[in-house]
């Protein structure tokens, strides 16, 4: 039994999001709560991120993939229509965002054509033009469009390939062109359909994001693989301790810049 239901625009896709959660933030700091319910701003970085993007990318509802064991979330008083927490996270993203979107799907109905929109729990300070952009995006493709997109940067440092010696040097084998490469950051956001088997695939469970997986999925069916939209500097992931100041900073910076 669906628990949620939303109005559905006719012969219109969504924009749904999910947002895994279920880590415990080893690197984060040994013992403390996990990283997505960290202080900042005065609410949680779980908080800011929710909040982030319903501002900036609008979606019908937000399904948060908390571990099963999560005893942090039902302590935050949340009272917006839309947002669906959904205790199902696995070992692993891959496994979070597989079981988030089975859940989410039971919850309430999804289209094999609405959007997907998976975003770090740890990537509170998103700009909200980079969302917009976004939306903007999918809500102007065409029906058939399968290949999804996601925020990335353009690689700014020379990138070398290293390896470690014998003797435990560690030298470098080749330097590469980095004009080539980017660093992917999130949302990224794809048709429900397209992430689901993408996710379905073998060994899919060890890619570090979901577009990894729809690449291969793409490649296997001769699409176009995603796009790469421009993300921001400010698009920072938390991961450690000390990645809170600066997020701070930035959301500071940002609420000044917009006022």
């Amino acid at each position: 039994m669906r628990a949620f239901c939303f109005l559905r625009m006719a012969n219109r896709s969504n924009i749904l999001a999910l947002i895994p959660a279920a880590g415990d933030g080893r690197r984060f700091e040994q013992g403390a709560s996990p990283k997505q319910y960290a202080p900042l701003c005065g609410r949680t970085v779980l908080e800011c991120t929710i909040e982030r993007l319903r501002e900036g990318l609008r979606p019908q509802v937000i399904g948060v993939v908390l571990s099963p064991n999560d005893t942090h979330f039902a302590r935050l008083r949340r009272t917006e229509a839309g947002i669906v927490p959904l205790y199902c996270g696995g070992a692993t993203r891959a496994e979070s965002v597989t079981n988030g979107l089975r859940a989410l799907a039971q919850k309430i109905e999804v289209d094999e054509s609405d959007w997907i929109a998976v975003h770090d729990a740890a990537r509170p300070c998103v700009p909200l033009t980079c969302l917009r952009t976004l939306r903007a995006l999918v809500e102007s493709a065409p029906p058939e469009s399968k290949a999804g997109a996601l925020l990335a940067l353009p690689l700014r440092d020379t990138l070398k390939e290293a390896r470690e010696n014998h003797d435990g040097t560690i030298r470098v084998v080749v330097t590469y062109d980095r004009n080539r490469f980017w660093t992917a950051q999130t949302p990224q956001i794809f048709r429900y359909t397209v992430l689901k088997e993408a996710l379905a695939l073998r060994d899919a469970k060890a890619s570090t994001d979901e577009a990894q997986a729809v690449e291969r999925w793409c490649a296997d069916n001769f699409l176009p693989l995603p796009q790469l939209m421009r993300g921001s500097a400010h698009n920072i992931k938390i991961t450690y301790r000390e990645d809170l100041a600066v997020a701070e900073a930035i959301l500071t910076y940002q609420k000044g810049a917009s006022s």
